[in-house]
């Protein structure tokens, strides 16, 4: 027989809370109305990241007297050989139309034994040669797509020894010896080529070469980097009795401190412009002569210029 239930007492009631009499108008029912009120998911001004300006980039302005058809730019990558490796040779080689399409791109089986790929400049790999085109035949690519075209390049000179070409210096552009991308080194008046990618950044606003490099992409931003000059580059050629040198007017000398610039040389000293001129009357004469205060980049400036070292 089960044990008697104890009888369970029943549930208390809860204590109902009365509301506060609260005076109309009063703080507390503002802020009670505001706790009510549905969240917005409205993002606040101030949550926002203020959104980057785009740089303008100015068109680059055409030249009536120039078929763009028949200009083509060329960008070669290099592998070393030798004991040391420090010869260069031509691994890769690529061209691309006015239009930045692509003409032409070929790895190219060098005559001598690679001990030195240079890989994370080249981006060139024993595999990428396994396969390539000889050379001879690269070199007979080559020259026929150049045959009757204006050729641009950077440090082309480097490109076009590799290649074991030579073309003619008026059917040449070459954004090293283009004077508005030249500097000078502090308190000089030289005139120094500058690299690819820091021509690419501040003329183009565009980050290139951060790694290993690609011959196509450095044709395609040499092309736009003539591009953007061609209308003054073009008119100072035109005008040059040798536009295989330097053309185009010299970037403004500033100081090394305040960056301010600083003015022209007076007319009554030999200026920059002066002795410009007078080199090229000396080697269209035939006179070897230093002139002083004016420099041509030679073949390891050009060289440093191309690879940044």
């Amino acid at each position: 027989m089960a044990p008697p239930t104890k009888p369970t007492k029943p549930a208390k009631k809860a204590k109902q809370v009365k509301p506060l009499a609260v005076a109309p108008g009063s703080n507390w029912q503002k802020l009670k109305a505001a706790v009510a009120k549905p969240a917005s998911n409205k993002p606040k001004k101030h949550d926002l990241a203020p959104a980057p300006k785009a740089r303008k980039v100015k068109a680059a302005p055409s030249v009536d007297w120039i078929d763009t058809s028949l200009i083509v730019a060329m960008d070669c990558e290099m592998v070393g050989v030798g004991s040391d490796g420090k010869r260069s040779v031509l691994a890769r080689c690529s061209i691309v139309d006015f239009e930045g399409n692509v003409v032409y791109d070929e790895h190219v089986k060098p005559l001598e034994r690679v001990t030195d790929f240079r890989t994370h400049v080249s981006g060139i790999r024993a595999k990428s040669l396994r396969d390539a085109l000889p050379f001879e035949q690269c070199q007979k690519d080559v020259a026929a797509i150049f045959d009757g075209k204006i050729v641009v390049g950077h440090a082309i000179r480097n490109d076009m020894q590799a290649l074991m070409l030579t073309h003619p210096k008026g059917q040449i552009r070459d954004t090293t010896k283009y004077r508005p991308y030249m500097r000078r080194k502090v308190n000089g008046t030289k005139l120094y080529p500058k690299a690819l990618k820091h021509l690419a950044e501040e003329v183009l606003h565009k980050t290139i070469q951060t790694g290993e490099h690609d011959s196509v992409e450095d044709a395609r931003i040499t092309l736009e980097l003539y591009k953007r000059a061609m209308g003054p580059w073009e008119k100072a050629i035109k005008a040059s009795k040798a536009p295989g040198l330097l053309v185009g007017q010299q970037p403004p000398k500033l100081h090394p401190k305040t960056k301010a610039v600083i003015s022209d040389t007076p007319a009554t000293v030999d200026s920059d412009e002066d002795e410009f001129d007078a080199a090229i009357r000396n080697m269209e004469q035939g006179r070897v002569k230093a002139t002083k205060g004016f420099a041509i980049p030679d073949a390891k400036q050009l060289s440093l210029a191309e690879y940044d070292e």
